[in-house]
């Protein structure tokens, strides 16, 4: 058997492209348009968008994605702890041109495919799950900061939830997470938040991470993310540079991947059902298992801030493993990627992201396909690349305005005459673009997945008893998935749109 790695190395020559494009767009914050002032305190509203420099210690108050509200958090002291609560209630309509199912959170790897009954029909759904409730607790010993953070929203999976009287759905942890920031320099965070592979804006502090301002919570194709366990440690090198190195939790993706019979240790897997302890499994309707993972991911990162804008460079290492045959298999995989947010006038922000490597793709918002299973077993990482750019403007303190673009691709990793594998040319997808499709066999394997997303907030009441924000995003997704055994290449597109209106606890 011969494995065949197709991947269309000519999709690099069009980043550089990408990165000049004129659609190409940034997220910041909105308290982060200048480079070269610093935050001013929880009272962001009242002042033009800014910004910390260089390796300040003077964090800006409140999470990047609560900015968009243009507040920070407010604090209450109780004994030595400084308590800051904050979050939004949120009321989102959601119209997409072709059915998903889904909620705010969209599923840009599964939009249907043209010719499928889900193509032909429209959805629409009114949802208050994007909510969210968070707490900040701040503390010092002796020369020592000790912070803590929990988040929570109520996008939680629910075997009962539904939509036809009560609407009742469970709280979803976010993150909870605590630092410990020593005097020399030196940061600890341990606990569940924004993977280190997830683009900061400034510096490495958690909640400094560049979030996409999108009212859709699955962010934006190309996005590189993750929120999950993680033990980081950051450490300031100088006055311009920072590094961090992170072990992380680890997942193993196969969605879209044809494994041989019998193969274990991924999360369809027969291994996966039983035993578990509060996990949901492969044998619960609707969902899967987990993957049996060998050790964690590793994750390092260089920021570089010279006094205009902010670098990075990243790297990930992931060890994976199957069973087959009475034989375990380990793989390694991985990639290395780049990140830059810098203010091209004092109210416009680029940003740019990439990430290029193998078995990479469940940090990508499609949650793409990290391996291929062999017909004897062994593991292969699939090859891919993704990336997003960005304009965000902030002509007011009322307006914030963006627009970005993203893509992502994954090689076709194939075994002659046989289906096994990603995107193999014998694969039979011929229930995949039709109405009614019976028994015939549809798993397609994404080819590329590309997309534009424009939007804007604007904050229509700001005072001291909270924030009122209007909020309006479009999006256009186009769905590629290799070709099977007809030869066609199938694809599906999505338009998008979400209005929303938030209420921001002061």
């Amino acid at each position: 058997m011969v494995t065949r790695h197709r991947y269309g190395w000519r999709r690099f020559a069009l980043l550089p492209l990408l990165l000049m494009y004129d659609y190409s767009w940034a997220e910041t914050s909105a308290d982060i348009t200048s480079w070269n002032q610093q935050a001013e305190g929880a009272a962001v509203t009242n002042m033009d968008a800014t910004a910390e420099t260089g390796l300040s210690s003077v964090e800006p108050e409140g999470a990047t994605e609560g900015l968009i509200a243009g507040r920070g958090f407010r604090k209450f002291q109780y004994k030595g702890v400084s308590f800051s609560p904050g979050g939004f209630f949120d009321a989102t309509a959601v119209v997409r041109s072709a059915n998903e199912n889904a909620d705010v959170q969209s599923t840009f790897g599964n939009i249907p495919l043209q010719g499928s009954a889900n193509s032909h029909l429209r959805e629409f759904r009114g949802t208050a799950r994007g909510s969210r409730l968070n707490v900040l607790g701040e503390g010092h010993y002796r020369s020592t900061a000790i912070a803590g953070y929990v988040e929570v929203d109520f996008l939680g999976s629910s075997i009962s939830g539904n939509e036809l009287e009560t609407n009742s759905w469970n709280p979803r942890l976010r993150q909870l997470w605590s630092t410990i920031d020593l005097s020399n320099g030196i940061s600890l965070m341990i606990g569940q938040g924004w993977s280190l592979l997830t683009t900061h804006r400034i510096n490495l502090k958690p909640r400094n991470e560049f979030i996409p301002l999108s009212t859709d919570l699955q962010t934006v194709v190309g996005f590189n993310w993750a929120r999950q366990w993680q033990l980081r440690v950051t450490k300031a090198l100088g006055s311009n540079f920072l590094m961090a190195v992170a072990i992380e939790n680890p997942e193993a993706s196969v969605n879209g991947v044809v494994q041989p019979t019998g193969v274990q240790g991924f999360n369809t897997s027969p291994n996966a059902q039983t035993p578990s302890n509060f996990f949901a499994t492969s044998t619960t309707p609707g969902a899967n298992g987990i993957s049996t993972d060998l050790a964690p991911d590793i994750i390092g990162k260089l920021v570089w801030e010279p006094g205009y804008g902010h670098w990075e460079l990243k790297g990930i290492v992931r060890l994976f493993q199957d069973r087959l045959n009475a034989h375990n298999h380990v793989a390694i995989g991985g990639g290395a990627g780049f990140a830059a947010v810098l203010p091209l006038t004092p109210t416009l922000n680029f940003i740019a992201e990439g990430l290029v490597g193998q078995g990479i793709g469940r940090y990508a918002s499609t949650i793409g396909a990290d391996l291929v299973a062999s017909p004897s077993g062994k593991i292969v990482p699939i090859a891919a690349f993704h990336f997003m750019g960005g304009l965000e403007w902030h002509p007011t303190k009322e307006w914030d305005i963006y627009a970005y673009y993203g893509i992502e691709h994954y090689a076709r990793t194939a075994y002659t005459g046989t289906p096994i594998g990603y995107g193999s040319p014998s694969a039979d997808l011929s229930g995949c673009a039709v109405e009614d499709p019976g028994t015939r066999p549809c798993q397609p394997a994404n080819a590329t997945i590309s997309q534009v997303q424009p939007g804007f907030w604007y904050r229509m009441i700001t005072s001291d008893v909270g924030s009122i924000a209007l909020g309006f995003s479009y999006s256009y997704t186009h769905r590629t998935v290799w070709s099977g055994s007809n030869g066609v290449r199938l694809w599906g597109e999505e338009h998008t749109v979400m209005t929303t209106i938030r209420y921001y606890l002061p």
